[in-house]
């Protein structure tokens, strides 16, 4: 094939080599527009109106949209004034293990406080008895240690 414009050998079936004529017309780039030089666009783009924010009816200063979630009820929840004071009532020897057995077990119809409860009996459990082994660990040594010290001032 030979270009038209300068007769050229052409070897790229879009542009000549020799002189850059276009030999075929360009690639359509705008996606469905087709655009020639005779005619007009056979459809015109629309324009895009930006989208339009409308607030919700019911949407206002202390009106929730969202729904709770299911399976939660206020009135079985301890407020946070509620946790302080609880957790001033830890403070106390002794009554602090009758509260958290009376919470726990005493069916109350907070499931938090029964949860809480629950877990702080079950750790001061496990502290109590890692202080009973160290206790035990502690006695052992310091008999051995006395008995040690005894018999280097005796022989």
């Amino acid at each position: 094939m030979n270009c038209p414009n300068c007769g050229a050998p052409v070897t790229n079936p879009d542009f000549c080599g020799s002189c850059g004529a276009q030999l075929r017309e360009p690639k359509n780039t705008n996606y469905g527009d087709s655009y020639n030089s005779q005619t007009q666009p056979r459809h015109t783009q629309r324009q895009q109106q930006p989208p339009v924010y409308t607030q919700p009816a019911n949407a206002g200063f202390g009106t929730y949209a969202q729904t709770p979630m299911r399976g939660y009820h206020p009135d079985e929840h301890v407020s946070t004034w509620g946790w302080i004071g609880r957790w001033l009532l830890m403070c106390i020897p002794i009554l602090n293990i009758v509260l958290l057995l009376v919470w726990g077990f005493g069916g109350s119809s907070k499931r938090s406080l029964v949860t809480w409860a629950r877990a702080q009996l079950v750790l001061t459990l496990i502290s109590v008895i890692i202080a009973v082994i160290a206790a035990i660990i502690m006695a052992v040594n310091g008999v051995n240690i006395f008995e040690s010290i005894q018999h280097a001032f005796q022989g």
